[in-house]
């Protein structure tokens, strides 16, 4: 996709001129169907080949993404693209504005900075910022024409390509510093964010209401940036984020048809199912467990949580990659064919302690009174627990003797020395 080099007809915009540090630009707004037939996509600031190919690769991945989103989502809405125009012979046309009873003193900022910015259709236009959402316009517009009709908020500003880099090598390198600004600044939403706002994810919506109503969880969920719970939290059984990560992994189907599914808010008697789904989960985890029970019965200020989690190790389901371990462990479980009844009967046999075998130099550091979180530990962890279960290790691609030769060299011990912990016969 490279700049359009045809003539098109003209583009009469209404817009606002404005300035920021060196750069001149207008805000205003453009079809979708404009868009796409009249805008690249910002390789024009790339050389090398190779690295339009990375670039052509990332926008095929995000496009389709964004083109379902378009297509199916009702209160779609995108920010400002920012686009790049060169050559043409863009007019800028301002509009006079008086004073009258209305508006009586016209602010002194408001001069020039109202009119019309007229586009001759000669102009190259080139995406500096926005690149997968014009590529996911252009894929959407071919499945739903009608979506060619809607307006986004567009900022032109003048630029340079790679093509015209030799007749403005200072004016590329200008452009080029803009489109790497941008899109090294583009901050993605967190996590924890799209736990507290997003109204489209069905887990996210999920994890709201669990947090609100659920007397397991209401004023005993951290909600901290982080996963990890304050040393000072007494309160909180586990973090919303792993929360949220605990009903993902409960509820999740097929990987490919979770992440589409996750994108479109799904009807309200598909989320109250869903939702029951997680409060019964919650509840038989409850009924294995007496310690959750006691949280569950407590105020928040009785400050339960801190009896389990302490500076000695405590309870696995106290700590946040303990809770996930688990739940991450009977969902393989069902997976392998087990009821959801056996699978907690053979995990309520699983020790609890983290300062004890198996968890002690695996999840917890006795020396240093502290979790070992490294990811590496969590995957050993993981697959020798459910190993323990009765689990099949070829679901990881592995035997029990490779698994014991990861979870020595975690240990620092001869492998000679190391048994994989049996929790139920088989």
């Amino acid at each position: 996709m490279t700049p359009a080099t045809a003539a098109k007809g003209p583009l009469v915009l209404p817009a606002i001129r404005a300035k920021m540090g060196s750069w001149v630009y207008y805000i205003t707004f453009v079809t979708m169907r404009e868009i796409a037939d009249r805008v690249s996509i910002g390789k024009e600031m790339l050389r090398a080949d190779a690295l339009k190919e990375l670039l052509q690769r990332q926008l095929t991945k995000r496009s389709s993404e964004i083109a379902i989103y378009l297509c199916s989502q009702r209160q779609r809405f995108f920010n400002a693209l920012v686009v790049g125009t060169q050559g043409g012979r863009p007019q800028w046309n301002e509009l006079a504005i008086r004073a009258d009873n209305r508006l009586p003193d016209v602010p002194k900022y408001l001069e020039g900075a109202l009119g019309v910015l007229t586009l001759q259709g000669t102009e190259n236009f080139f995406a500096i910022d926005g690149q997968h959402r014009i590529a996911g316009i252009r894929e959407a517009i071919t499945k739903k024409e009608k979506l060619g009709s809607e307006e986004v908020c567009v900022l032109f500003v003048p630029g340079v390509t790679a093509g015209r880099r030799s007749q403005d090598p200072e004016g590329f390198e200008r452009t080029r510093r803009l489109f790497t600004t941008l899109n090294r600044y583009a901050k993605p939403v967190g996590k924890r964010d799209i736990i507290a706002l997003d109204e489209d994810d069905v887990v996210a919506i999920i994890t709201r209401r669990l947090v609100e109503e659920y007397p397991l969880l209401v004023e005993k969920v951290s909600v901290k940036q982080n996963r990890s719970i304050d040393r000072r939290d007494k309160r909180s059984l586990t973090t919303i984020i792993v929360l949220y990560d605990v009903v993902d992994t409960h509820l999740r189907s097929t990987p490919a048809q979770w992440k589409v599914f996750k994108r479109l808010r799904p009807p309200d008697e598909t989320i109250e199912a869903l939702y029951q789904r997680c409060t019964k989960f919650l509840g038989a985890l409850e009924s294995t467990f007496p310690p959750l029970r006691e949280l569950k019965a407590s105020r928040a200020d009785e400050q339960i949580a801190g009896r389990y989690r302490h500076p000695g190790g405590g309870h696995l389901l106290f700590r946040p990659i303990g809770l996930l371990l688990i739940v991450r462990a009977i969902r393989h479980l069902t997976d392998s064919g087990l009821s959801l009844k056996e699978a907690l009967r053979r995990v309520s046999r699983v020790p609890m302690d983290l300062d004890s075998a198996p968890w002690a130099g695996l999840l917890w550091d006795n020396a240093n009174r502290r979790i070992v979180s490294a990811p590496e530990n969590q995957k050993v962890a993981l697959r020798m627990l459910f190993f323990g279960l009765g689990g099949d290790l070829s679901k990881f691609n592995m035997n029990s003797d490779d698994l014991r030769r990861e979870l020595a060299g975690l240990l620092q011990r001869d492998v000679s020395t190391v048994e994989l912990p049996r929790f139920v016969g088989g």
